[in-house]
């Protein structure tokens, strides 16, 4: 599943007690996959992107399963209140996910059947030219699911209606957060990293490069700067880098199977991280890389380098001084570490497996010392046989 924003929404749309094929439309809604004219103009010039049953200028996936007239109409017959609707998206896992913060798991699976039945209902408009009635559109998708309830408020909804603000979280006591982040622009990239211990010490910087690439291969410059940063200040505690980079940390997190070109370069980049006693990727939400987002578009706007201490520009005072309280954020360690549930759990673990390999090795040494020849043989310890003395030797 990786690492994104929505992780949690596509978790419980596989879960939901529908058939198989409404769960893989639900996924395609959400990824916006499914041909709608706008999407199709995108690949083909001179395709009409307008609606052909509204006349609207535009049939987004949006449009076409929640604000056209006919699907409006087929939503009413469900039972769908006009504030449940009414609202604007930009996109359609953001419809999905407030769903889901009102509607329990059987109704939202419901919900997907009837969208479901409304797509090939538009399909047969669209290449055969057939036109239903909206009630037709709602027989159906009643008969496909028995004792349809769409807009049942009683439930428990299949995601908490409770949403936490994400702000930055200092790191933990002995740790160093370094927040990257990159901004393309037409010709040049802007990079820009924020270095913070727990006491809240600022160090940062950013710049830029005349050059054009992709957004990821900005990202993994940004992710270099500020692994170099990390290293020219001569930081030896254990080390957390943050990003709002999904496929980035996807990238780390599959360095040992990854072939590819930037693959490769991003697993020189972490070769700097034996300088530090540890080190992880996390990934986090925009709102909490705030500082970083905004050097990096300074460097890419401005074209400039620029590097700060503690007494740092009053440009970013504010999102510094906001830069409180939880955030939730997913760890990619280093390839050479395993995985643990937290940063501070991982350092417990390994102290305490050094605590037991020294009370092993300190137990193996005073065997040897007592008895030359007690040696040990895959876990377990044996004696090796001693010849039988002979009565002469007595």
């Amino acid at each position: 599943m990786g690492y994104g924003p929505h992780r949690i929404v596509w978790k419980a749309l596989w879960k939901l007690d529908t058939l198989p094929k409404i769960r893989v439309f639900s996924w395609r809604v959400g990824h916006e996959i499914l041909p709608t004219n706008v999407k199709i103009a995108s690949i083909r010039n001179g395709f009409a992107k307008g609606c052909q049953r509204c006349g609207a200028e535009a049939e987004t996936l949006l449009h076409a399963r929640k604000d056209c007239p006919t699907s409006r109409e087929v939503l009413s017959l469900a039972g769908w209140s006009e504030r449940m609707v009414s609202k604007n998206y930009d996109y359609c896992i953001n419809w999905l996910e407030d769903m889901m913060r009102v509607l329990d798991k059987k109704v939202m699976a419901d919900l997907m059947v009837l969208l479901w039945n409304y797509c090939n209902n538009r399909n047969n408009f669209i290449f055969r030219g057939k036109e239903e009635e909206a009630t037709v559109i709602w027989e159906r998708a009643r008969a496909l699911i028995e004792d349809f309830r769409i807009c049942n408020l009683l439930k428990e909804p299949l995601l908490s209606s409770n949403v936490e603000a994400k702000k930055w979280k200092k790191p933990p006591k002995g740790f160093v957060k370094v927040n990257f982040d990159a901004t393309v622009g037409t010709n040049s990239v802007g990079y820009g990293a924020i270095v913070r211990d727990d006491d809240g010490f600022i160090l940062g910087g950013g710049g830029f490069i005349e050059t054009r690439l992709s957004v990821l291969e900005a990202e993994s410059v940004a992710f270099e700067k500020s692994i170099q940063l990390a290293t020219k200040l001569n930081i030896k505690k254990d080390v957390i880098f943050e990003t709002d980079n999904t496929a980035l940390v996807n990238k780390l997190r599959n360095i040992g199977t990854d072939i590819t070109v930037l693959g490769a370069c991003i697993k020189n980049y972490t070769a700097a991280f034996e300088s530090f006693n540890f080190a992880y990727l996390i990934w986090t939400t925009r709102a909490c890389n705030k500082v970083a987002d905004f050097i990096c578009t300074k460097m890419c706007r401005e074209k400039m380098t620029w590097f700060f201490e503690k007494d740092y520009p009053n440009e970013i005072h504010n999102d510094v001084i906001t830069d409180v309280t939880y955030v939730v954020g997913q760890i990619c360690p280093i390839p050479k570490l395993q995985h643990r549930d937290g940063i501070e759990g991982k350092l417990e673990q390994d102290r305490r497996n050094e605590r037991k390999n020294r009370r092993v090795r300190g137990v193996a040494a005073k065997l040897r010392d007592a008895d030359p020849i007690f040696r040990s043989k895959r876990g377990s310890l044996e004696r090796a046989a001693l010849p039988c003395a002979t009565p002469s030797q007595k």
